[in-house]
C-alpha cells in the first residue's frame, strides 16, 4: 500500500532528509582566531556530505564557492579547510560527474566506475587524436612521470580556443581522462585542478574492489537518493545522480518489490505519477529549519521538485541579462520553519568587509518583519563565518525595508 501524505508531512520529510531541520543547533559563532566555542569537527563535515550522498562543486565565486555554502547551511559556522582536507588530504571523498561535477563519499567510487568507462569519447578529442597522434597516452604518461599537473603544466597544452569555456588541448585532454577515470583530481589551487593517476588518488581498498554492474549501481544510487531526498517521483530520484529517467523508475520499481522503499502518495501532487518514500522511519513533526540556500544546495538545485514540495518557483538568473533579472544575479532561497519564504541576492564586497544584501524579497502570505528578524540573524552569522565585518543592504526588494530595520 502507498504511504498516504499531506504536503506539509512532504515538506517536513524533504528537510529531515537533508539535514535542515534543527536551525537552533547550528548557532557556533566564530571567534577572532577562526575557531568556534563548539568548533564543527571534520567527522561532522563528512558525516553531513555522506548524508547528502554528493556536494556539488561550481567556480561562482560572488558571495562564496557553492560547494562550502550546504555545509554552513547543516552545520553553522565551520571551517572551510575542512572540506579541502577530508577531499585532497584524508581522501575520503573524491571529484566525479554525479549530478554535476561534485564530490561523493570515496567509498561510493564503485557505483560511478561503469559510468566512467562508458563515458563517450567527444568530438573534440577523437580531433585531437588525429591531429596529434598519441597525445593522449603522453598526458598519462607526464603525469605518471611528473606527479600531479593542471592542464596548463602539461607540455603541448597549447592556448586556449575561445573564451571562458575555451579549453586548451590539454585541458581537453585531462578531461577526458578524468572523465573515464583514468586521472582524478588530487588537489585544488586557486579553484585549478591538479590531475593525477587514479591509483595515486582513490584508495586502494576503494578502487580494486569488485565493480557493480549498470544496473546494481544504479539501484544503489537510487536507494541513496531516496534516502537523500525522503520523498519524491522518479524523475527527482534520477535527477539527484545524473540516472536517466527510465532507468530511475524500473531500478526504484525493484526497490519497492525488495521493500526497501515504498511508494507514496502527496496531496496535491499530479495524479498518475509514482511517488516513492523512504522506508526508514523519518518524523513528520515540526521542524525548527533556518537556512540559506545556494542555488546548487540539493534541496533546490531541482527546480521542478521544489516548486512540487514547496510551492516555490526559482530559477537562477546568472545568464540573464541584468536589465531581465526579477530578484538578482545570485540569489539565496531562505528556508525558516518547513517554507523557502524568501529569497535574497548577496555578494561579498571583500575589499569593504561587507556582505551586500543586494536585494531581498518575502514569498506572498508571510509575516515580513517575523522573515526580516529571522534572515537578519542568519545573515549575521554568515558574514561572521565569511569573515566580513557587517551586512549592507541595497533597495531592491519587497523585504528590504522590514530587513534594514532588522539588522539596526
Amino acid at each position: 500500500m502507498a504511504l498516504s501524505l499531506s504536503r506539509q508531512e512532504a515538506k517536513r520529510i524533504a528537510i529531515r532528509s537533508q539535514g535542515l531541520a534543527n536551525g537552533s543547533t547550528r548557532l557556533r559563532s566564530l571567534n577572532r582566531s577562526g575557531e568556534t566555542s563548539t568548533a564543527v569537527t571534520i567527522d561532522e563535515v563528512g558525516n553531513s556530505i555522506r548524508a547528502m550522498g554528493l556536494l556539488q562543486i561550481d567556480s561562482v565565486n560572488v558571495c562564496v564557492r557553492s560547494h562550502y555554502m550546504p555545509l554552513f547551511s547543516r552545520l553553522g559556522s565551520y571551517d572551510q579547510e575542512l572540506l579541502d582536507q577530508l577531499a585532497y588530504r584524508e581522501k575520503s571523498i573524491f571529484e566525479t560527474w554525479a549530478h554535476a561535477a561534485c564530490f561523493v563519499p570515496v567509498e561510493d567510487h564503485r557505483l560511478f566506475r561503469q559510468r566512467m568507462a562508458s563515458h563517450t569519447t567527444r568530438r573534440q578529442v577523437e580531433i585531437i587524436e588525429s591531429e596529434k597522434p598519441g597525445y593522449l597516452e603522453d598526458v598519462l604518461e607526464q603525469i605518471r612521470n611528473r606527479g600531479a599537473l593542471t592542464a596548463s603544466e602539461l607540455d603541448g597544452a597549447g592556448k586556449r580556443n575561445g573564451p571562458w569555456w575555451g579549453y586548451t588541448t590539454g585541458k581537453i585532454v585531462a578531461e577526458h581522462h578524468f572523465a573515464n577515470g583514468n586521472l582524478s583530481v588530487a588537489d585544488r589551487r586557486n579553484f585549478a585542478r591538479y590531475y593525477d593517476l587514479t591509483e595515486r588518488v582513490v584508495p586502494a581498498e576503494h578502487l580494486n574492489g569488485s565493480t557493480p554492474s549498470v544496473e546494481e549501481s544504479n539501484r544503489e544510487l537510487m536507494r541513496r537518493a531516496v534516502t537523500a531526498q525522503g520523498v519524491g517521483v522518479a524523475a527527482d530520484f534520477g535527477d539527484y545522480y545524473h540516472v536517466k529517467n527510465a532507468n530511475a523508475r524500473a531500478r526504484l520499481n525493484e526497490l519497492v518489490e525488495e521493500g526497501v522503499i515504498r511508494r507514496a502518495k502527496v496531496e496535491g501532487w499530479p495524479t498518475g505519477i509514482d511517488a516513492y518514500t523512504t522506508n526508514e522511519t523519518v518524523s513528520t513533526g515540526a521542524t525548527d529549519a533556518r537556512a540559506l540556500l545556494t542555488p546548487f544546495d540539493p534541496l533546490v538545485w531541482n527546480r521542478d521538485r521544489i516548486e512540487r514540495v514547496f510551492d516555490f518557483f526559482y530559477r537562477i538568473e546568472i545568464y540573464v541579462p541584468e536589465k531581465l533579472r526579477q530578484y538578482g544575479y545570485y540569489v539565496y532561497p531562505f528556508l525558516l520553519g518547513e517554507d523557502l519564504v524568501a529569497r535574497v541576492d548577496l555578494k561579498a564586497e571583500r575589499d569593504k568587509g561587507v556582505l551586500r544584501v543586494k536585494g531581498a524579497f518575502v514569498e506572498p502570505g508571510h509575516d515580513r518583519e517575523y522573515v526580516a528578524s529571522n534572515l537578519a540573524d542568519e545573515l549575521r552569522l554568515m558574514a561572521e563565518w565569511l569573515g566580513l565585518r557587517r551586512v549592507g543592504t541595497g533597495r531592491k526588494g519587497n523585504l528590504m525595508p522590514a530587513l534594514r530595520a532588522a539588522l539596526k
